[in-house]
């Protein structure tokens, strides 16, 4: 089901001013409905999605992140402090509420996110960040798992950089794909470019999902993977998606970058 909010209480979860989120709606940016006694709503999930892109600013040019902010907050504490099926019964309360995975994927993101900052604040130990990371995968497993899927279904090969660890971005992604109709085949962290090439020459894919995480940050070493990856999907006709924060080279010879889950609805319906 989706919320609605008030532009007062858009615009205080924004942290801007009214007329901030009524030029936003004017210009098109964010939906708005009317109720019967004709005064506008906004759809909270479209504020979540449009407050995550860098791009939005208030009239003082900052980034407005207050909702964001507040949103990483409670879903790293959610993260970090509750059992298996509490924080399975939360993700689900988002889903429906945000009515897709990809848009409930960006809000999870803003706690992963604040989970890392604290981490490197010390304000939890690596211990409690790898207990908290391990449930959050055996939840996203869960879910992704509960989803059928058809046996003719498009395929979508996900892995992480050469020498980056860091699955969980993956983990999202391959619920939202689930969601819309997609099967992935997992390889994870560790695969060598090689093996990724081999795999699309010998299997039928129609999408390859690589993640680069913020310790990937040489980006000669990411465009040697790309020069590797790249051409193989070129000549199999297959669409290649960077994620990730890690440092993708700028411009890009193969491949689309994308920064939020929620900007690949579209990307995906049009591959499949």
């Amino acid at each position: 089901m989706k919320e609605y909010l008030t532009t007062t209480s858009a615009a205080r979860l924004a942290g801007v001013g009214v007329s901030s989120i009524k030029r936003w709606a004017d210009d098109g940016k964010l939906r708005t409905v009317r109720t019967p006694g004709g005064h506008r709503r906004l759809i909270r999930s479209d504020l979540v999605a449009f407050l995550s892109n860098p791009e939005s600013r208030n009239p003082e040019g900052h980034s407005a992140i207050s909702l964001m902010d507040q949103m990483g907050t409670e879903w790293a504490d959610a993260i970090l402090n509750s059992e298996f099926h509490a924080l399975q019964a939360k993700l689900l309360d988002a889903r429906g509420r945000n009515g897709s995975w990809l848009t409930t994927m960006d809000e999870l993101a803003s706690g992963v996110k604040e989970m890392g900052v604290r981490w490197t604040k010390d304000l939890i130990t690596i211990a409690e960040e790898h207990v908290a990371t391990d449930r959050l995968s055996r939840v996203l497993s869960s879910v992704y798992e509960a989803m059928p899927v058809a046996p003719n279904a498009p395929r979508c090969l996900l892995s992480s950089a050469e020498g980056d660890m860091h699955t969980l971005g993956l983990a999202m992604l391959q619920v939202g794909l689930r969601e819309m109709g997609w099967r992935c085949l997992w390889l994870g962290s560790l695969t060598p470019m090689n093996e990724v090439c081999n795999l699309l020459k010998t299997s039928n894919v129609d999408m390859v999902a690589l993640s680069a995480s913020r310790a990937s940050n040489d980006e000669a070493s990411l465009a040697l993977q790309l020069s590797i990856v790249g051409p193989i999907c070129q000549k199999t006709n297959t669409k290649l998606i960077l994620g990730g924060r890690g440092a993708w080279p700028d411009p890009l010879n193969y491949g689309t970058r994308f920064q939020d889950f929620s900007s690949l609805t579209h990307l995906i319906k049009a591959v499949r």
